[in-house]
């Protein structure tokens, strides 16, 4: 009965924590305009009533990129069983990594559900939940960026990231246009700092600028943050 009554206020809720995503998002992750059709045409599956079609794409298209209505949604369907099995505590650890950056609407379902689970069921939830924070979480996902925005300053300085910005036009694939080296590198310098800074907001590690740090330490250091539960 009382999950009966915690489904049917989360049907309640889809609309408002549709657009709960909306208010909380990574560092320079805007949403482009592919990720914008697999979601509309998620949810269109999903209305349908085709739920495995819905569910292998709330899972795999969205959910492994950070999207947190998409891990929402694998978790809502794990608690209500459509499209797959249902399992309560595969729910409550895609609903804990879904309310990650502390947007109400997800605290509101992870809480509700983490509170239903039996202490063999808890323990489980835990270990997934790390698990799937390790791929999907916020900060592997950041750092994955913060990777591959510090090779692309070292294509410029070599192994010394506060080198002379360089005076020769970069045609920015992201863009699609050429910009000049210092407004290229200048622009990822930003986007980098944004990540740590927002890194560092959801850890115990200090702000880190990026002409000193050390990848290899700051890896470290978010591997053992993941291990941790909140």
């Amino acid at each position: 009965m009382r999950l009966t009554i915690f489904l049917a206020l989360l049907t309640c809720l889809q609309p408002f924590i549709a657009a709960a995503q909306e208010s909380s998002s990574l560092p320079n992750a805007s949403i482009n305009a592919r990720t914008l059709r697999v979601q509309d045409k998620a949810e269109e599956i999903y209305e349908r009533t085709d739920y495995k079609r819905a569910f292998f794409i709330y899972r795999n298209e969205l959910a492994t990129i950070g999207d947190k209505y998409g891990q929402y949604m694998v978790g809502f369907m794990y608690l209500a069983g459509k499209g797959v099995p249902e399992d309560r505590v595969a729910a409550s650890a895609w609903y804990r990594l879904a309310a990650e950056r502390g947007t109400k609407e997800f605290v509101q379902v992870r809480d509700g559900l983490v509170k239903a689970l039996d202490a063999e069921q808890k323990a489980r939830s835990d270990r997934l939940f790390i698990e799937l924070r390790k791929e999907y979480g916020d900060l592997a996902i950041l750092m994955e960026a913060v990777r591959a925005d510090y090779a692309l300053l070292q294509q410029r300085t070599g192994s010394r990231l506060a080198a002379g910005t360089s005076p020769m036009l970069i045609m920015d694939p992201n863009a699609g246009s050429t910009k000049s080296g210092a407004q290229y590198y200048g622009e990822i310098e930003q986007r980098m700092q944004a990540r740590l800074e927002f890194i560092a907001a959801q850890t115990k590690i200090e702000i880190i600028d990026i002409n000193k740090m050390n990848l290899s330490t700051l890896e470290s250091r978010v591997d053992q943050c993941l291990e941790e539960l909140d």
